[in-house]
């Protein structure tokens, strides 16, 4: 009787083991998932914090030729209205 319940001691021992080896399994990848989904998040902010950066620089550039482009309309016009009142 002695082996018999010295072998449902270790058998016992030992899913308490396993189910305390599948928690700490599980702890473990959910942290890793974890670690993952942050580390997406910061890269994903950078990459958009740039892609503001270079859209704002882009309008900014837009702009100022923008303006170079109707200030030099203006000038043809003006060109051309002097021209047209001399003939």
């Amino acid at each position: 009787m002695s082996n018999k319940k010295l072998i449902l001691s270790i058998a016992a021992g030992a899913a308490v083991l396993a189910g305390a080896a599948v928690i700490v399994a599980r702890k473990r990848s959910q942290n890793k998932y974890r670690a993952n989904v942050e580390e997406a998040k910061e890269n994903f902010k950078s990459k958009l914090s740039q892609l503001q950066r270079k859209a704002k620089k882009e309008y900014q550039n837009s702009v100022s030729e923008t303006e170079s482009a109707v200030n030099s309309a203006k000038e043809r016009a003006a060109e051309w209205v002097n021209k047209a009142s001399r003939a």
